[in-house]
């Protein structure tokens, strides 16, 4: 014990080989709020929104507005006056209640205020005739915009109301919590022109005037920021894609470009949303609104938004569009009760990129996309939750790094934590079910986590959610007789949390073969031994690339030894430790007669010799300018 003293330091804790569970661990610092609203208390949350129908007359070149919005509500608690918000930019005509003229109504501080005499229980309907620019300076996130697309030279309008833009263009109530339980859109356009929105196009209306009107009908309960339209010189390029098991199927319906060389350039990526569909059901459920449809809209907004049954996107990229069909279950279907637990919504669609790349692509193409999410979630320094005094800043609440990227990691980790790929994909079949057509935090996941589970995640989301940063691993291992000695000491990134208890995988390559080992810390300074037979060779931290963690590991060589090489025989990679190593040194392979068939530089150490080109049998491996003994011969076998 004296020589692993006096090389690895003093240790806290020894430890050996852990199937541990996490330890549970207070989450007192949680609370769930309303993303700020100060019409809340006073009016908003004095009633029930059940039906919009939203009608406007829209054109693709401007994003002027004329129309109106009927909304259907259930009053819970008795009310001289409702509220709704608009913008003032928009002139509010008339406003009827019940069908009757509201002369008294004001429209002021991007709010509509409607005297009335309601009490508990009671249903009205409210109309609101509108018209004006709707168009707002709020940058991507703006309610409504008119662009031109210079790459495909078409004028688009389109809308994008999370989180709080709604207003901007029609008469809503922006409170998570009250999901509307249907909505009508009826969009009057040029009759060259298409318009798409939510639903199933029930009827396209010729209203004269070379004018036609779409009407699109959902039945699904839809939160307010996900009601759009989309007005463009399209065409309908539609198909059906199979739902799980294949006994089922839903319409896919594009509203693309109408240009024939955008449709060929882009159709084999749109036909990919088929198989999406059809994974993505088998993985967790059926698509939820399989009754009406998916389908896109093309928009040049750089990117995507998730707009119930028909996402708004810029192109047809593999995982865009992964990430956008993902939402339909996890942002749609359930969406976060509060903006702080924008987790719910963005790190789970962005986790489904990698299972998208996974089983369609291969693996390495999923794990490229890992370790590139994972090198930008280390860049940052906040929580995946975004604590209150932030969830008012539009750009915390969907910061790509710690919202996105550190949002999908967390997936990834509890799935490596769990260890069951049947178990992680009932969860979130479970929690699909539980919670569809409906709201959820990041807490409602975790109870249906540690629920079916039987594992207390607790400290994980103290750590992971609550947390900042990331943990930084310093192993150094040795070997005496048969055991290897292995101290992990783990610092961290950020002050708040000092400690992540955790698993990691060690990769263990000995002279008999390779060997992973799942070992628990929960201490910051540990030493783990692990029993071997034969020499070992190289030492590798999380060899699968599961956890967000910087390493840095080093295995000694024992005392007498400057050289080890390894396994011999081998059937296709060989390693090669040395005690000092400059990073010019030569290797070379002969044959037993002295031809030479391969030379090397050897760039690191350890350093991996890939040898699966050479035919089986025996050959001379030389080295020149170590200070290791002469050339040794070396034996590579069939697997």
């Amino acid at each position: 014990m004296k020589k692993i003293i006096g090389i690895l330091g003093i240790f806290l804790f020894f430890g050996g080989l852990s199937g541990q569970q996490f330890h549970s661990c207070p989450l007192d610092h949680h609370v769930d709020v309303v993303y700020e609203n100060p019409l809340f208390d006073q009016w908003l949350s004095k009633y029930d929104v059940k039906f919009y129908h939203v009608s406007l007359e829209v054109s693709n070149e401007s994003t002027f507005i004329d129309g109106f919005t009927s909304i259907h509500v259930e009053v819970t608690d008795a009310l001289d006056t409702i509220v709704f918000q608009l913008i003032d930019a928009l002139e509010v005509a008339a406003v009827e209640v019940d069908g009757t003229g509201e002369p008294g109504f004001d429209h002021r501080e991007d709010a509509v205020y409607i005297p009335v005499d309601a009490v508990t229980g009671e249903d009205i309907e409210v109309t609101i005739n509108y018209s004006g620019d709707a168009g707002q300076s709020r940058g991507f996130f703006a309610g409504i915009t008119s662009a031109f697309d210079n790459t495909n030279e078409q004028w688009v309008t389109y809308t994008l109301s999370e989180p709080l833009n709604a207003r901007d263009w029609f008469p809503v109530k922006q409170v998570l919590t009250d999901k509307a339980d249907s909505v009508w859109v009826d969009l009057t356009v040029d009759q060259e022109l298409m318009a798409g929105s939510n639903g199933l196009l029930e009827e396209i209306e010729d209203v004269g005037s070379g004018k036609h009107k779409y009407k699109w009908r959902s039945k699904y309960p839809i939160a307010y920021y996900l009601i759009s339209l989309a007005v463009a010189d399209y065409r309908d390029y539609s198909f059906n894609a199979a739902l799980s098991g294949g006994n089922d199927s839903v319409l896919v319906q594009n509203f693309i470009y109408d240009d024939e060389a955008y449709f060929q350039e882009w159709k084999s990526r749109i036909d990919n949303t088929g198989d999406m569909i059809t994974l993505f059901s088998d993985l967790v459920e059926d698509y939820p609104f399989a009754e009406e449809k998916y389908g896109h809209a093309v928009a040049p907004m750089g990117g995507g938004m998730e707009h119930q049954t028909m996402t708004t996107l810029s192109n047809f990229n593999f995982t865009l569009v992964a990430h956008e069909l993902a939402h339909q279950w996890f942002g749609d279907n359930i969406t976060c009760a509060t903006w702080q637990d924008i987790w719910i919504n963005e790190g789970f669609a962005s986790y489904f990129e990698y299972l998208a790349l996974q089983h369609l692509y291969g693996q390495e193409n999923a794990d490229n996309w890992m370790e590139y999410s994972m090198a930008l979630a280390m860049e940052e320094t906040g929580s995946v939750y975004v604590p209150e005094e932030q969830a008012d800043d539009v750009y915390r609440v969907f910061d790509y790094g710690l919202t996105y990227k550190k949002g999908a990691t967390l997936l990834h980790m509890i799935r490596y934590e769990l260890d069951n790929d049947s178990l992680f994909f009932g969860i979130l079949r479970e929690y699909s079910e539980r919670y569809g057509d409906s709201l959820a935090t990041g807490m409602d996941f975790m109870g249906v986590l540690n629920e079916l589970s039987g594992m207390d995640f607790s400290c994980f989301f103290d750590q992971w959610y609550f947390g900042k940063g990331y943990p930084d691993f310093t192993l150094a291992g040795y070997q005496e007789n048969d055991t290897l000695y292995v101290q992990s000491l783990q610092e961290t990134t950020s002050a708040e949390t000092s400690l992540y208890r955790m698993h990691f995988d060690l990769r263990v390559v000995t002279a008999d073969g390779v060997q992973d080992y799942r070992l628990f810390q929960e201490e910051n300074e540990q030493i783990f031994k692990i029993p071997v037979r034969s020499t070992v060779f190289d030492i590798q931290f999380d060899p699968e690339k599961h956890l967000l963690a910087r390493s840095n590991v080093e295995l000694q060589l024992p005392e007498g030894k400057d050289f080890m090489y390894g396994p011999n025989p081998f059937a296709g990679q060989m390693i090669l430790k040395f005690r000092n190593h400059n990073g010019n040194e030569k290797l070379s392979i002969y044959t037993l007669d002295g031809k030479i068939l391969m030379e090397e530089i050897v760039s690191s150490n350890p350093y991996i010799l890939d040898l699966s080109g050479l035919d089986d049998g025996s050959y001379v491996l030389s080295l020149d300018g170590f200070d290791v003994p002469d050339p040794v011969k070396i034996v590579k076998i069939g697997r």
